[in-house]
C-alpha cells in the first residue's frame, strides 16, 4: 500500500487525512526497525529470532511446529487482535490509528509464559532444552510410539492424573513387565528427576507392545491425560461427530452463541481457492465495466507474476 503512495498519512493526517477513522494495519515478518527489516524471511526465521525455537523439543536440534507459531499466531492473529483493539478504541475517540505488527515480536509476546518462566528458572522449562516439565524432559509429558508406528500423547502433569495413568498403564501390561533390573515405576517416581530416564524407557517399551488403538481404549474415559495422536482424516471425522458444523475444513472458532457464523463450510476439494480464480466474478459484482476490467489487467493492477512480492 505504501509503495503505491497509500500510506497511513493519506488517510490519518491531522489536516488532510481522507478518512481519520480508518484503522491501518501493517504486518511484516522482521521488526520494522530491526537489522533484518529489509531481508526476506519465513515463519521458521521469525521463530528463530524470537528465542522460542531454541526452547522447542527435538532430538539433537529443536523441531518447529509447521508454520503455525509465527505466521498465523504471532503474525495474523496478533495483527487481527490489534485491529480489534483499535476498533474498540475508535468507539471512544472517533479516530483510527496505525496498527504495527511483526511476526518476531508477535511470537515473543505470544510466548510470554515460557520465556518468563525460563528467566525465573522454574522447573517447567530446563536451562538445557529438553530437561524441563514442558519441553520434552518429563516422561509423563511426551509422545510415545506404539506397536503399529502410530502414537499416544501423555500429559499427566498433576499427581492425581499421573496416578490414574500409572494405574491403567501398569494394568494393561503383561504380568511382571519390568526393566532388566526388575524396576517398575511408582507414584513416588513422578518428580524424582533421577528416575526420569528409567521411567521414560519403561513407558516407551510398554507402549511399543500394543497398537495405538489398544492404548486409546485403555485410557478412554479416564483422567490419565492420555489420548491418541490422530491423523488429519481421523481428526476431521471426530470433528464431524463432536463439533458444531465440524468436518474436513475447520469451522470458525470461537463460536458466538447469539450471532454464529452461518456461511456454508467448503468441502475438502473446495478448501483451497487458486489466487485470482474469482477476480472477474468479484469485479463484476462491484459493477466495474468490462473495459475498465481489461484496463486493470493490462496495467497489472490485478496481479502480475513477474513482479516481486512482499518480503514477509
Amino acid at each position: 500500500m505504501e509503495r503505491l503512495g497509500l500510506g497511513p498519512e493519506v488517510f490519518l493526517d491531522e489536516e488532510r487525512g481522507a478518512n481519520k477513522r480508518l484503522v491501518y494495519a501493517r504486518l511484516v515478518g522482521f521488526p520494522r526497525a530491526g537489522p533484518q527489516k529489509n531481508m526476506a524471511g519465513h515463519d521458521l526465521n521469525y521463530l528463530a529470532l524470537s528465542g522460542v525455537l531454541s526452547m522447542l523439543p527435538g532430538e539433537r536440534k529443536p523441531e518447529f511446529p509447521l508454520n503455525i507459531l509465527a505466521d498465523f499466531a504471532g503474525g495474523g492473529l496478533m495483527c487481527a487482535m490489534g485491529i480489534l483493539l483499535a476498533l474498540l478504541e475508535r468507539n471512544r475517540s472517533g479516530r483510527g490509528q496505525v496498527v504495527n505488527a511483526d511476526m518476531v515480536s508477535g511470537v515473543r509476546y505470544l510466548s510470554s509464559f515460557p520465556l518468563l518462566l525460563l528467566q525465573l528458572q522454574t522447573p517447567h522449562f530446563g536451562q538445557r532444552r529438553g530437561t524441563g516439565l514442558l519441553d520434552g524432559g518429563a516422561p509423563f509429558y511426551n509422545v510415545y510410539t506404539c506397536a503399529d508406528g502410530r502414537w499416544m500423547s501423555v500429559g499427566c502433569l498433576e499427581p492425581q492424573f499421573f496416578r490414574a495413568f500409572l494405574r491403567r498403564f501398569l494394568g494393561a501390561l503383561p504380568s511382571g513387565f519390568a526393566l532388566e533390573d526388575g524396576w517398575r515405576p511408582t507414584e513416588a517416581d513422578q518428580y524424582d528427576t533421577d528416575a526420569w530416564p528409567r521411567l521414560k524407557t519403561f513407558i516407551e517399551r510398554g507402549f511399543a507392545l500394543q497398537p495405538r488403538d489398544y492404548w486409546a481404549k485403555v485410557f478412554d474415559g479416564s483422567d490419565a491425560c492420555a489420548v491418541p495422536v490422530l491423523s488429519v482424516d481421523e481428526a476431521a471425522a471426530l470433528a464431524a461427530r463432536s463439533s458444531w458444523r465440524g468436518g474436513s475444513a475447520p469451522c470458525p472458532h470461537p463460536r458466538l452463541e447469539r450471532t454464529p457464523s452461518v456461511a456454508p463450510l467448503p468441502g475438502a476439494a473446495e478448501s483451497m481457492v487458486a489466487r485470482g480464480a474469482r477476480t472477474e466474478e468479484i469485479l463484476r459484482e462491484l459493477g466495474i465495466a468490462e473495459g475498465e476490467r481489461e484496463s486493470l489487467w493490462r496495467e497489472g493492477a490485478l496481479g502480475d507474476a513477474s513482479r516481486p512480492t512482499a518480503k514477509l
